[in-house]
């Protein structure tokens, strides 16, 4: 995103700070690297919205600079479709058993949704 705002800001001809909005597509995505992460939340999506503001060479420094500010979203459903399974302690478990406990009121459909805290940076090109 930074490397595309510097490249408009030098075309475009600013002479002053100039700043580009974001934001990313919503992306599936898995929790790879944990299994108690996986069983807890299956899969989720998340997207990243932000500014770049790019600001041009001065008498003080003569490269195209940048400042950035970002924060990733995530949300899922975490419920139980019916027509998936998941191998936990070397059993099969599917979706359907999982409705049952559901409906017997010993398992729980939730949302799960969440935000990072602004993250922020900088760089020249």
């Amino acid at each position: 995103m930074a490397g595309k705002a510097v490249e408009d800001a030098q075309a475009s001809g600013a002479t002053g700070p100039v700043t580009y909005p974001f934001n990313t597509p919503w992306t599936p995505e898995g929790p790879d690297d944990s299994e108690n992460w996986f069983y807890a939340t299956g899969n989720y999506q998340y997207a990243t919205d932000g500014t770049v503001t790019v600001y041009p060479p001065t008498d003080d420094n003569p490269e195209w600079t940048y400042t950035y500010d970002y924060r990733v979203h995530m949300a899922d459903r975490y419920n139980w479709d019916g027509n998936k399974s998941t191998d936990i302690l070397g059993m099969n478990i599917t979706d359907a058993e999982l409705q049952e406990l559901h409906r017997a009121g010993i398992a729980q459909e939730y949302d799960l949704t969440g935000e990072s805290s602004v993250r922020s940076g900088r760089g020249s090109k």
